[in-house]
This record gives C-alpha cells, structure tokens and sequence, in this order.
C-alpha cells in the first residue's frame, strides 16, 4: 500500500462524513436566546424585518445594524430567509476605541440565511465586485463577530461577493456558510485582507461554495487562524494569502484549481491535517502554490499532478502527493533534536449543550441589575443555585465584587456579549470551580474588565471550555483540562503539572512572561503576543507545543527570549512582525541538565542565519525535544534541509 493509501484509508472515512455536513464539531443546531437577553431581534420593534423570502429586508437589517453596532449588543436574525438587494455594512467611528464590537447572530446554518436579491443591479458588474456584507476598512475594528447563518449571492449576481470580515483583538466566523448562488461566478466567498490590524480573529466550521477566491488575506500585521474549513468549486484558488500569518487545521479542499496560494515573500501558512482533493483538469497541477514561509503536517493532494510547487528556486521542493511534514526554510535547533514537531495529542472541546430555555436563569431574576455600579455578586450566586443548568448574562455590565462559585447543576455560563467588571479584592476572583461543580463547564461570550483578580480559579479536576471571551485570567490550582477557542488576554498564565490546555486562536497581550508551562502539556493552534516578555516558557518536564501564530515584537528593546525551554520539551512554528525593528534578539533560551544554549535571531554559531520576515524572523520549525518521539513516524517526509550545527 502506498503512502497516498495508507494516508486516505486513515483520513477519508472523516472526510466523507465531514463533506455530507454529518460530522462537525462544535456546530450549534438551533441557537435561540431568553426574550430578556438583551439581544436585539430583527423581527420585533422597532426594525420589524420579514425574512419570509420574498421582502426587501435590506433597509430594515441595516437599521439594526446602525443603530446597535459598537455596543457588544447581539444583532440577532431568527430562523427565515433575509432578502437583500444591497450591501450591510458596519457602524464605522474613526478614532473610537469602541470601534467594532458589533455581531450577527443566527439561528444557524441553514435556518438563517441572507440572500440577495436575483439579478439584483448592484451585483450585475463582474468587474466591481460587491460583498453582501462589509463589517469595514480600517483598523481597531474589536469583537466583531458572524456566527450560525448562510450567506447566497443567489441567482445572476456575477459581481457578488460574500463576506468582507475585519475583527481585531478578539472576534470572528463561527458556523457559517457562504454559497455563491446560480453558476457559483463572484469575486470572493470570504475576504479577509481589508483592515491593516485584522485579526487576531478565528473561523470555524465554516464551507464556502463557488466564487473565484474562497478565502482571501493579506496583510504582514497580525494573524487568523481557520479551523475545520470546507472549500469546494472555486474559479481561481481556494485560499490566497498575501503578506498575513494564516494557520489552517483541517481543511477540506475539493477543486480543480489550487487549494492554497501564499503569493508573497512575507506570508506564513500553517497548514496541519488537510486534504485536497484535486479534481480533472485539462492542465493538471499543483495543490499548493508557494513564495513564503510553509509549514505542512498530514496533507494529501490526491487528484493532483503534485502537492507543492515553490515559486522560489531557494526553497525545498515536495514530490509525490502526500507529505507527512514539510517545513520550506528548514528546522532549526541549538541541541540535538528530532527534524519533526512533537506532535501532541490533538484534543477537541466538548460540543456546548443549549440547553432549552426552562433551564436558564439570569441574575435579573434575582435583584440584579446589569448597567448601574452595585454589586451583582450575590444575583450571579442565586442564579447559579436556582437548579438552572445554563446561567445567563443579560447584555450589559455586571459587577463582581465577591467570589462566585459555581456549583450545583450549572454546567454553562454565557454571557450574550455582556461584560463582567472584576471588582474584587486583590487575591480574590471572579468565579470559583470548586469539587461541587459539573465535570464540564463552558464559558462564552463574555468580555471582561477590571483585571485586579482572575476571572476563573479552579481548585477541581474538571474539563472547562471558554469561547469567544475577551480579557480571560485564569488561576488554576488542580488538575484538569482547559479549552481556550478564541481568546484574548491581558494577564499571565501558568500551566501546572496535572493541568492540559489546548488552545485555538489566543491574543496574548501581557508585558511579561506570558505563558509558564510548569510540567503541564501546553498545544495551541495560532498564538498572537504582543509587549515585551517571554512568549513562552516550558519548565520542570511540561511539553509545548505551538503551530502557528504572530510574535507582534514592536516596542522597547527585547534582551529576554522569545522562548524558554528549561528540563522540558517543546516545539514551535511561529513569524515574528516588527515594525519599530526592535526584535528579540535571542529567540530560544534551552537548558537540558546543566547545559545552556541561546538561539540569536542571527542563527546558531555555524549554521545559517534565520531567515528573515518584516522586521523580524520566521521559525518554519524549532525543535527542542528529545527521548520518547524522537523517532519519526513511519513514512515522515524529513526536513530537506539539513540540520543546521548546534552552538558549543
């Protein structure tokens, strides 16, 4: 059996399940919220859309949209179909900190959906491509957010587009399809190369139907990380990525152009667990086309004529369609080490429950009062304690002055974009997971403040999964395991001994040492820091691992290491940005035993220098681990590169 075989016979029973919308993970059915959530609902007073498939919803969805942008306020559409004839577009506030911060929220995929109108006039030109949605063109555009709908373009609307996406900070595309109607003609499905901060940001779960560019970035700032992607019928390519740091994990590629094009120096692609299937074509090809930085792990390209072709003569070639690992600048490493990642164990985060609505409760319900500056602490407690299973934030701001403790039944705390002030005292926090508390525990769209204390400190062995939150601090004291999807930070963190975290999408924006990993295991699919600090330290036996993701190292001079590695293992794929041209100048500090080395972005004493990336360098791969999965796997594609000389 050949490598393409053995790889398929593993991978397409998946692939299948995945293509017919049967497997996906993470993926809400029938997403509805309390009528006093605070959310705002395009169907009642005073915006009174139909989405009965035949009205001109336009006028109505963008008033909604308007009038409630940059409030943190869920704009929410109900199951039904939204007819529109024009473009949506974001509140825009230049200059304001409070820029962005706007969410369309469906009912889900499928049930709402936002179609345009056929043969509408402002989508006639081929030439002037026109997205259904614009969410703006800048910077600073914070939390906004597309989540559980359908995009179409509908019928004869060649210059449609779908969806033009700028987020900053936090923010992104959950559970979304984009389909262009009739031919699947149009310009792009999802066009994420508009703002000069976009992202961090996180797109999951979401398949794009037709247009000439499925998805599309560009921009050296910054980085995006998609997730569980699904691209089928592009004209021209199914991602183009210009100057940005782009992660994928898990994409599904079904086209006869190609999957992936990184088309400048500058760009970095992350691509880990793919297939892309090549369909026939008159002039076979390539499935990935690249000028930059490549980092590949488990990629088939059956159908194909080959998987890589590199536009540049210096990079490595890849023969053959299936390659086990690929880094296109080499590895690098200061001791001796594997040519490969460490390849943790990939987990995934238990699905959220939605549960019905008899089993909510809010804090209002128990004298709380979101929005004036008394202290909601003892109406959370209630809520919790009231039997519901789900305890939900109406939109506003609650104030936390005294630890809450979550127990009981309550399994899932969502805050419906609301925002939670820590006010507690110093060595406090704002929720206690104590031994009373369900083995799992979800928290969702919350964005805190205050930052004095933890938002959660856990003294239990649990499972705990948080979602499209913002501010998180977490002060873990026991076993466990810890899901972060699309998070952003303002604090330290330590990973104890016990302790698993396995994070997507993270913004980490602590001056300091950010994240200590202390004998804990530590996977991350797309880190973005930014300030000065170690981004990352592995002590005491931990294991880290990151694949993907931006070090943004402008500012102050940097003397401390971009990463530590002290009696433990680690590897890292990661892209450096500086505008200011201030870089770390040590890239890895690595002790093993009594024995210590650095890693200067110059590179290793008699090895060739690290290559270099807008102000800054690029890691296609660092190792620094040995022992148990030294070995390569069976059928490891090996650096071609050969590996660079240690320093003394």
């Amino acid at each position: 059996m050949s490598m393409l075989q053995r790889f398929l016979a593993h991978r397409l029973p998946g692939l299948v399940l995945c293509l017919a919308g049967i497997l996906a993970p993470g993926v809400r059915a029938d997403v509805v919220y309390p009528p006093d959530a605070g959310i705002i609902n395009v169907r009642q007073s005073p915006y009174h859309a139909k989405g009965d498939g035949l009205t001109d919803d336009t006028e109505a969805l963008q008033q909604a949209i308007w009038e409630n942008g940059m409030t943190n306020r869920i704009i929410y559409l109900p199951e039904g179909v939204y007819r529109i004839s024009d473009t949506l577009r974001w509140p825009a506030a230049p200059g304001s900190p409070l820029q962005g911060r706007t969410i369309l929220q469906g009912q889900g995929r499928g049930k709402t959906v936002l179609r345009i109108f056929d043969y509408s006039p402002g989508f006639s030109d081929s030439g002037k491509s026109r997205p259904m949605l614009a969410t703006g063109v800048g910077t600073r555009f914070l939390r906004n957010a597309v989540r559980d709908l359908t995009l179409d373009t509908g019928i004869g609307n060649p210059g449609a587009s779908g969806l033009q996406l700028v987020a900053h900070h936090q923010g992104g595309l959950r559970n979304v399809d984009i389909v262009a109607g009739g031919d699947g003609s149009g310009g792009v499905g999802l066009d994420l190369s508009p703002g000069e901060d976009l992202g961090p940001l996180l797109v999951k779960n979401v398949r794009i139907q037709g247009f000439g560019t499925g998805i599309r970035t560009g921009n050296p700032a910054y980085s995006v990380t998609l997730e569980d992607i699904q691209l089928t019928g592009q004209k021209s390519e199914g991602i183009r990525n210009g100057a940005q740091v782009v992660t994928i994990h898990r994409l599904r590629s079904t086209n006869s152009v190609p999957a992936v094009q990184n088309t400048d120096e500058s760009g970095f692609v992350t691509l880990v667990d793919a297939v892309l299937q090549g369909l026939p074509t008159k002039r076979g090809g390539p499935a990935v086309f690249n000028r930059g930085f490549l980092f590949m792990r488990e990629v088939a390209a059956p159908g194909y004529s080959n998987l890589l072709q590199n536009w540049s003569s210096r990079l490595p070639p890849v023969r053959g369609l299936v390659v086990d690992e690929y880094h296109s600048h080499g590895m690098v490493n200061i001791f001796p080490s594997p040519p490969i990642t460490m390849r943790l164990p990939v987990a995934e985060a238990p699905e959220t429950p939605w549960d019905p609505l008899s089993d909510w409760a809010s804090p209002a319900q128990f004298g709380g009062r979101g929005g004036d500056s008394e202290d909601d602490s003892e109406a959370i407690q209630k809520a919790i304690d009231s039997g519901a299973t789900t305890v939900f934030l109406p939109n506003g701001t609650w104030n936390v002055r005294h630890p809450v403790e979550i127990r009981g039944k309550v399994r899932r705390i969502v805050g419906t974009e609301a925002v939670l002030n820590l006010v507690a005292a110093p060595g406090q926090c704002g929720f206690r997971i104590g031994q009373e508390s369900a083995p799992t525990l979800w928290f969702e769209q919350i964005e805190v403040t205050g930052g004095r204390v933890a938002f959660l400190r856990s003294v239990a062995d649990r499972t705990v999964v948080i979602r499209d939150c913002s501010g998180i601090s977490v002060d873990w004291r026991g076993k466990g395991t810890l899901f972060l999807e699309n998070v952003s930070s303002d604090h330290p963190w330590v990973v104890d001994k016990g302790l698993s975290l396995w994070a997507r999408q993270w913004f980490e924006r602590f001056g300091g040492d950010k994240i200590v990993n202390q004998g804990g295991t530590v996977w991350i699919l797309g880190l973005t820091t930014e300030r000065p600090g170690t981004l990352l330290a592995t002590l005491e036996g931990g294991r880290s691992e990151i694949l993907g993701g931006l070090c943004e190292s402008s500012g102050t001079w940097k003397s401390m290491p971009m990463f530590r590695i002290q009696d433990g293992s680690g590897s890292f794929v990661m892209a450096e940005f500086s505008q200011q041209s201030t870089p770390y100048q040590t890239i890895v500090e690595e002790k093993r035993g009594d024995r210590s080395r650095r890693l200067p972005n110059t590179g290793p004493i008699g090895g060739d220098p690290l290559p270099a990336r807008t102000g800054g360098i690029a890691l296609t791969l660092f190792s620094g681990y040995s022992g148990e999965g030294s070995v390569a796997p069976k059928g490891t594609v090996p650096t071609v590169a050969d590996p660079v000389k240690t320093s003394p």
